[in-house]
């Protein structure tokens, strides 16, 4: 589930003089605040990257980016008491297809539990094969969403997307 907030700031930006093209977003209920900004819908957390499609567009053989998220830890540090699944859940966010001639593209994927999540931009090609970058928060690769934060319906947003995943 992604917010409503990322297609208003989408829409902001595609408003001026940059235009857009291939941006997929999916309406949900979420609601802007005073200042503008993007709100979660509250019970998640929206994880935002500013990306530059021209450098992904530009490769041979791209046909879309995407920003997916994974819960690959407890709030708590370990020992945590909580259980995480062997192989975790890939949470699918925001989509772009290339061609995409735009400057920027705001991304973002929604998280509905606290914990500590790799969040990475994923680069399909038509050969089917894929290549996978991580996004950072403060240069840290694990991404700490809190409860509290959930709760509240908070936004984040990350490092753009060059760092390779461990």
């Amino acid at each position: 589930m992604r917010a409503w907030g990322q297609l208003v700031v989408a829409a902001a930006v595609c408003a001026g003089a940059w235009g857009c093209d291939g941006l997929e977003t999916a309406d949900t209920d979420a609601a802007t605040d005073g200042a503008g900004g993007v709100a979660a819908t509250p019970g998640t957390v929206l994880l935002l990257v500013d990306v530059n499609p021209e450098p992904f567009c530009n490769t041979v053989g791209v046909t879309a980016v995407q920003l997916i998220a994974r819960r690959v830890g407890c709030e708590s540090a370990p020992p945590a008491p909580c259980t995480l699944p062997a192989e975790p859940t890939t949470i699918e966010g925001d989509v772009f297809t290339c061609p995409n001639t735009d400057p920027s593209t705001l991304m973002g994927v929604e998280v509905g539990q606290g914990g500590r999540y790799e969040v990475q931009t994923v680069t399909e090609f038509t050969t089917g094969d894929s290549e996978v970058r991580c996004n950072a928060l403060g240069g840290d690769l694990e991404i700490l969403v809190l409860s509290s934060e959930v709760e509240a319906g908070a936004v984040t947003m990350l490092d753009d997307a060059d760092v390779p995943c461990p």
